[in-house]
């Protein structure tokens, strides 16, 4: 393939995402006419799926074996919440995505009829709103660090998009534009920006995924293959597909210009096919397959979604369903589950191989063994790019919150929860008067236990964690200073603290790369290292540790030194 992509890193991108709400209907009702929405096979008439272009592209990449995430804003509503939790169950990185209080996320209703035919409407909610200095900001550090980086051209401004394709273009990081609508819609009707900017972002990104319509007004040309040589040429991409719907697909890498026809499917909703075209494309150029190959599978995962509602991938069926129809050479799949030996699922007679040298697990006890290298290997790069005053600013709020007669409490969600237990229990025994807060229960009267200028320790790798915000949201307003331990430096969590303990995390370790495994390993690293920090600037004697530990092996150690 005519890009290298690192491996290492995640598939990131920005753009719509949404929650579909989806009605059936007898058929698209043109203007001025009426229809009837149709009941399920379960009598309901209205179904919430997650998706948006840009989610989409990411959900169908991570089945493929790609490691996705998503940067950009959302609210703190009930479809933001949706949006999130598919994330997580998908795998899909939302340390980059900023959560703003009392805002509301993006949806789309969407119309399907009988025959498949669809029609969308898009609220954009906090994706219209996102601007070129927001890029900036907030996420440039996240693209610079990607493998590669994909957005859109549907509800995203267009200077957002140039500056996301400019920033990643000066870090060297091969980028994906999804031409969703077209130049007429983009400008006039969207209103997402210039004609000049429509250009412009075309000009700035690697490969140049058009839909049709949108196709046909960029170039002129007597076909298909000829408007994609054209589109190729005219704006120096490195490649060009573009999609068809039932007429298939056409790519081309300015060598060769391949037509994939369709995939035979029985259409049940065409909502996102094109979206998981382009996630198939991604999932190609990210393991590096031909162009014959790349187009395949992009064509395979563009008929799969045809046969599912809405446009988010089903976990569990839809890898194994795209891989039944894909018509190439075997995918490796880094990402993919364990697998046990001996044993043969649909994924193997599928094509789908593991890369042994970089994920050799075939049995159970390969993959804890893994588990463990990738954890060490977090901890050493944590520990490489730590600064000489990494805790400093933390242990001057802590010791003058405890020079006023302050104490320290500390708080955490989930796993966090038992790092922050074990940190209670670390900073009690070296010095430090300190306390666990249970966030669930500090909106219903444990906040009490925290004063006026105590400080709080609260732990989460996203720092968007509800339950702990709220929690931080009244210890906050009752006077305490938060320190932050997060993998997500601009999180909100971060925001809301007056010192941040960043542990950024690539990704977790274990077959599915979803348990907090090395994000909880490097948290307590850090809490441990933030205890020993304190304790060491206080002047604790062995005989004050053994006055705290006179019971177990450690006290009688102690004892027997005493002696």
């Amino acid at each position: 393939m005519f890009m290298k992509i690192d491996q290492s890193r995640r598939v990131v991108g920005i753009g719509s995402n949404v929650v579909d709400v989806i009605y059936r209907v007898n058929r698209i009702a043109g203007p001025e006419e009426k229809t009837y929405i149709l009941p399920d096979d379960e009598g309901s008439v209205v179904t919430e799926l997650a998706g948006g272009v840009t989610l989409n592209h990411l959900a169908w990449s991570a089945q493929m074996g790609v490691p996705a995430g998503l940067f950009g804003f959302q609210g703190d509503d009930r479809y933001g919440a949706m949006i999130r939790e598919e994330m997580d169950r998908h795998g899909i990185d939302r340390s980059a995505v900023r959560v703003l209080e009392g805002r509301a996320s993006g949806f789309s209703v969407v119309n399907v009829a009988a025959d498949a035919d669809r029609a969308i409407y898009m609220a954009r909610a906090l994706t219209a709103e996102t601007t070129a200095a927001d890029v900036e900001t907030h996420f440039a550090d996240y693209i610079r660090s990607a493998a590669m980086v994909t957005t859109e051209i549907s509800q995203l401004p267009l200077d957002a998009v140039i500056a996301v394709l400019r920033i990643a273009r000066g870090a060297g990081v091969p980028t994906v534009l999804d031409v969703d609508v077209p130049p007429d819609f983009a400008v006039d009707v969207a209103g997402l920006g210039s004609a000049g900017d429509f250009e412009e972002a075309l000009r700035l990104a690697d490969v140049v995924k058009p839909a049709k319509a949108a196709a046909l007004q960029i170039v002129e040309a007597g076909s298909t293959e000829e408007r994609a040589e054209g589109i190729f040429n005219r704006y120096g991409a490195r490649m060009v597909a573009i999609t068809e719907g039932a007429q298939g697909s056409v790519v081309t890498d300015g060598e060769q210009t391949i037509r994939m026809p369709a995939k035979p499917v029985e259409a049940r909703d065409t909502t996102g096919a094109g979206d998981a075209f382009l996630g198939g494309l991604i999932s190609g150029l990210f393991h590096g397959l031909s162009l014959q190959d790349t187009a395949s599978l992009a064509n395979a995962c563009g008929a799969v979604c045809c046969r599912i509602p809405g446009a988010f991938p089903q976990l569990g069926s839809s890898r194994e369903d795209v891989f039944a129809l894909y018509e190439g050479a075997p995918v490796p799949v880094p990402n993919a589950p364990e697998k046990v030996a001996g044993a043969q699922t649909a994924t193997d007679t599928a094509k789908v191989e593991t890369e042994e040298a970089d994920f050799p697990e075939t049995t159970s006890g390969a993959a804890g063994l893994n588990a463990v290298r990738r954890t060490a290997e977090a901890l050493a790069g944590l520990h490489e790019n730590l600064p000489a005053t990494y805790f400093d600013e933390a242990i001057k709020v802590i010791r003058a919150s405890e020079a006023a007669g302050g104490r320290v409490h500390v708080t955490g969600v989930g796993k966090s929860r038992h790092i922050g237990r074990k940190l209670a229990a670390t900073l009690q025994s070296t010095g430090t008067k300190a306390y666990f807060l249970d966030p669930a229960d500090c909106n219903h009267g444990d906040s009490g236990q925290v004063a006026k200028g105590d400080v709080v320790i609260a732990l989460s790798h996203s720092g968007e964690t509800e339950e702990l915000l709220a929690a931080v949201r009244t210890l906050a307003a009752n006077g305490a200073r938060i320190v932050a331990i997060t993998g997500n430096a601009e999180s909100s969590l971060a925001r809301s603290s007056v010192a941040t303990l960043h542990v950024p995390v690539a990704g977790e370790a274990g077959p599915l790369g979803l348990a907090p495994t090395t994000s909880t390993s490097c948290q307590l690293a850090v809490a441990d290292g933030l205890a020993m920090a304190l304790k060491a600037g206080r002047g604790f004697t062995p005989e004050d540790f053994a006055r705290y530990h006179p019971g177990g092996s450690l006290g009688k150690q102690l004892r027997d030194r005493a002696e």
